[in-house]
């Protein structure tokens, strides 16, 4: 008769399968001493708690339908399951096939009452086991993490490990600190630190990523850098030396920080905000795709070829169209000329650019503050009504707080460039994202309708200035 051998080894971190191999060589002589045929089924690094597919399980499964299998062979129960509901629908089947199961610690007559009862017996204490183990992890992980303690599975971008010898680790994989220290990496570090200036200034994540691609930096697993990963990594608090558990900062960590706490909060801003929109600059090759206005329609301007050339033209109704280079050319005075006057430093008055910090400790106390009603509704110092009705009036207060905070980040935008010694120079250095986003805060642009056939007239292109100057 064969004889399933299935082997699970439920977390590998060298992946050396030795656990699997171990299991191997018992069961292996277990289907020796029985006479049995064994046909192997090994899952390495694969959990049993029924909340991802075992397709190698699913395949021994099919294997006993078809009659191909007459018993299973496992080291443990807790081999094959540790979900009551999966062990009830495998009774089910050793029931309809006269199927035997065998382990290391014994044999479990699946077709008797008792051998029934015994097997649930093992299942419930399985998942009472892994559920004592789940909370166990969780708890020490809290502990750590209200320790400032570190603990990550492999080595997050931007740091390395240094010995007792000073030198650094070179295997991600096995990332434990346990006897080392946490630095920052000298080159990913740096990369990390320019993200966060180049979100703050308007640059999109997409741009980042594609910066960080060309300059050969992968991800921690050796992939090319996306949008989505880049934003990911920056809203991570560990880049500010603050340590998190479940989603939340429990306070300053171990590590020596990439940013200050005002750099990360500040971003987290930034990409929180719903009016950012996600995406809507991919792809765009021009300084006003998107920002410059159909004066006919009202909606956003996109591009596209005319036989004279580049042109932006109504996407809507395509009303009209006006020389890409003509209309670049012409709001691009118009913001240099801006960015060159005198006043142009009132862009990043200190109470707009500087002022971040107080925001946020605002914040943060308004933040604790909430937490505080919690405290007190759990304590019964508070009814229902009270608490929501002060919630609400603090979310309120948290709102206006982020809307300010975003206008101060917003003044970035224009860093490198006020006070530049060659501020067209300047401005022309700056990524397209960066200099759409200085277009976008100093102007609006409508493209007004024109006779056909008539030659570019700059008065047919309407600047005015968000400020309200009218010069």
């Amino acid at each position: 008769m064969k004889a399933a051998v299935y082997l699970r080894e439920s977390l590998d971190r060298h992946g050396d399968e030795l656990a699997i191999s171990r299991q191997r060589d018992d069961c292996l002589r277990l289907c020796h001493q029985r006479g049995w045929e064994p046909v192997e089924y090994a899952e390495n690094d694969t959990s049993a708690n029924g909340r991802k597919a075992r397709p190698v399980y699913g395949q021994m499964l099919a294997d006993i339908c078809s009659g191909a299998i007459g018993a299973v062979v496992a080291w443990d129960a807790d081999r094959l399951h540790r979900v009551p509901r999966e062990l009830e629908d495998f009774i089910d089947l050793a029931d309809q096939y006269g199927l035997a199961l065998a382990t290391i610690g014994g044999d479990f007559d699946l077709s008797t009452p008792t051998g029934r009862g015994n097997a649930r017996m093992r299942g419930v204490f399985s998942r009472m086991e892994m559920e004592q183990k789940s909370w166990r992890q969780k708890r020490a992980a809290k502990q750590r993490a209200e320790g400032g303690g570190a603990w990550w599975p492999s080595r997050p971008f931007g740091f390395q490990l240094i010995g007792a010898d000073g030198v650094p680790d070179a295997d991600d994989a096995d990332w434990s600190p346990t006897g080392k220290t946490i630095a920052a990496h000298p080159v990913e570090a740096q990369l990390v630190r320019e993200a966060y200036t180049a979100v703050l200034a308007g640059d999109a994540l997409h741009a980042i990523a594609a910066t960080w691609n060309e300059r050969g930096a992968t991800t921690p697993k050796g992939s090319i850098w996306r949008g989505a990963q880049v934003r990911q990594l920056l809203i991570n608090p560990r880049n500010a030396a603050l340590r998190s558990y479940g989603g939340e900062v429990v306070g300053p960590a171990s590590w020596p920080a990439l940013v200050t706490r005002d750099v990360w909060e500040g971003v987290c801003a930034v990409l929180a905000d719903p009016k950012r929109r996600y995406g809507a600059t991919r792809g765009r090759k021009h300084l006003l795709s998107g920002l410059a206005l159909c004066g006919k329609c009202g909606h956003p301007m996109g591009s596209s070829i005319s036989q004279s050339g580049p042109v932006y033209t109504c996407k809507s109704g395509y009303h009209l169209s006006r020389s890409l280079a003509k209309v670049d050319e012409l709001v691009t005075d118009w913001v240099v000329g801006r960015l060159e006057m005198p006043d142009a430093a009132e862009l990043l008055l200190a109470e707009k650019h500087d002022g971040t910090a107080e925001l946020r400790d605002r914040a943060r106390a308004l933040r604790v503050r909430m937490d505080q009603l919690a405290t007190d509704f759990a304590d019964g110092d508070l009814t229902a009504s009270q608490l929501k009705a002060a919630t609400v009036r603090i979310k309120e207060q948290l709102a206006q707080l982020d809307s300010q905070m975003l206008d101060s980040n917003r003044a970035r935008v224009f860093d490198t460039v006020i006070g530049a010694h060659d501020v067209r120079s300047a401005l022309a250095a700056l990524s397209l994202d960066r200099r759409r986003a200085i277009v976008e805060a100093l102007v609006a642009v409508t493209i007004l309708p024109s006779g056909r056939g008539r030659a570019f007239d700059p008065d047919l292109v309407r600047i005015e200035w968000r400020d309200g100057r009218s010069d």
